[in-house]
């Protein structure tokens, strides 16, 4: 029955949790009585029970759970020295305590040890006196939980926290970390990588604005590290997206991460810290989503520039050809009138060369006639005289014709050039 009853107590207990037995205080029969004994361990008990409370997964073990697991034809309180920790090993306890009061001149004395059973090792112990019972109860409690608190440095876990940001939206510094409710421990605020925690159940919740939260618990177990690498799923938000340029709505494509969602006027499901642009290549341009805690976002974005329509495009075509025809024009009136300052002066000074080659045409006209009338009534002694007379007259005709011949060439050419430029 003793066996089965053991069964059911090693069942009962957590795996998980770290078990602390506080064995019966032990004293000469004159120092103290039974009951006084017993008082003690329970003050001892109920200290261990203050530093190493159950929800951090500590088990106190009782007077009744010790009795059971003790060796055969052992008492509880016969139990010391080698039995401190064999019977520690026995009932399954990770730490075993217990007390020993003597006397010392006229005071009371007691030693507290604290043992590791796995590796038989002394965890820590103190030693106090007093004048009397009462006296030294409050010396046990003033210095029992700083000898149980040992056992919650020596037997902390570990939680390694690396959460997984898919598409590594937003960035790292906003994400927010906390355990059991708090974002910071000893002022350091809680981030990517190996915390050390108490041993039991803590709650962990990962915050980030562009992922949806996660709340969870995970249990610590003395001595282990436990790896988190939860992936946070991305917040997604209800996005209604228009656009418009010059005051009038246009059909533009829609990016979200640089991937085409579809056009304005836009209506769907994005990532609340996607990268949204809209317009043609070449003209695209970025859309700032301010989601502020919202999930959904109505937004009219004014383009700054746009690709043109074919009416937009068939207006310039008809404007662009009006101007250059207009351009042309004005060239044209501009070497027209740069011309004319040129040839002006040009067909001026063509005429007034003719007029002069005319008036030296009449001149030669009027020296030809004189000759031609001293070739009529002369009379020559030898025809050498009469040809030399003739060619005066021959020769006075052919100046005359070649000036006039020059003169109303450049008086005609100079009328032209005047009134064609």
């Amino acid at each position: 029955m003793k066996n089965l009853y053991k069964l059911i107590l090693c069942l009962a207990f957590p795996a998980f949790a770290t078990h602390v037995a506080v064995l019966e205080t032990t004293a000469p029969k004159e120092v103290l009585s039974l009951e006084e004994k017993q008082y003690l361990t329970d003050v001892l008990r109920s200290e261990a029970v203050k530093a190493l409370p159950a929800e951090q997964n500590y088990t106190i073990m009782t007077r009744e759970n010790i009795s059971v697991m003790l060796p055969p034809g052992k008492a509880i309180e016969d139990c010391e020295g080698s039995c401190l920790v064999e019977t520690g090993k026995n009932i399954a306890a990770d730490y075993v305590a217990q007390g020993h009061v003597g006397r010392f001149a006229n005071n009371l004395t007691i030693t507290v040890e604290l043992y590791e059973t796995a590796g038989n090792k002394l965890m820590g112990s103190f030693s106090t006196k007093a004048s009397n019972i009462e006296l030294l109860e409050a010396e046990i409690r003033q210095k029992s939980n700083e000898l149980f608190s040992r056992i919650v440095a020596s037997s902390l876990g570990k939680v390694n926290l690396q959460p997984v940001l898919v598409d590594k939206l937003g960035n790292e510094s906003e994400l927010v970390i906390k355990i059991d409710g708090e974002s910071k421990k000893d002022g350091r605020k809680y981030a990517r990588g190996v915390w050390e925690l108490n041993p039991g159940s803590h709650e962990i919740e990962f915050v980030h604005r562009c992922y949806e939260p996660q709340k969870f618990k995970v249990n610590v177990q003395s001595g282990r590290t436990v790896d988190v690498n939860n992936v946070l799923d991305v917040a997604m938000g209800n996005l209604s997206l228009k656009a418009e340029f010059k005051d009038s709505f246009r059909e533009v494509p829609v990016f979200v991460n640089d991937s085409l969602a579809g056009q304005t006027p836009f209506a769907g499901r994005v990532p609340l810290c996607a990268k949204v642009e809209v317009g043609d290549e070449g003209f695209r341009e970025t859309v700032m989503t301010q989601w502020a805690g919202k999930d959904r976002l109505e937004i009219k974005y004014g383009l700054k520039k746009a690709k043109p329509t074919a009416e937009e495009l068939r207006a310039d075509s008809i404007a662009t050809a009006e101007q250059m025809a207009a351009d042309n024009a004005a060239r044209d009136a501009a070497s027209k009138e740069s011309r004319s300052a040129i040839m002006k002066p040009v067909s001026i000074a063509m005429m007034a060369l003719g007029v002069a080659g005319v008036v030296v045409g009449i001149y030669e006209n009027s020296v030809g006639n004189d000759e031609r009338k001293k070739y009529d009534k002369a009379t020559f002694d030898n025809k050498r005289d009469f040809d030399k007379q003739w060619d005066k007259v021959e020769s006075a005709k052919t100046k005359r014709n070649v000036f006039y011949g020059i003169g109303f060439g450049m008086l005609g050419a100079g009328a032209v050039t005047f009134f064609v430029f």
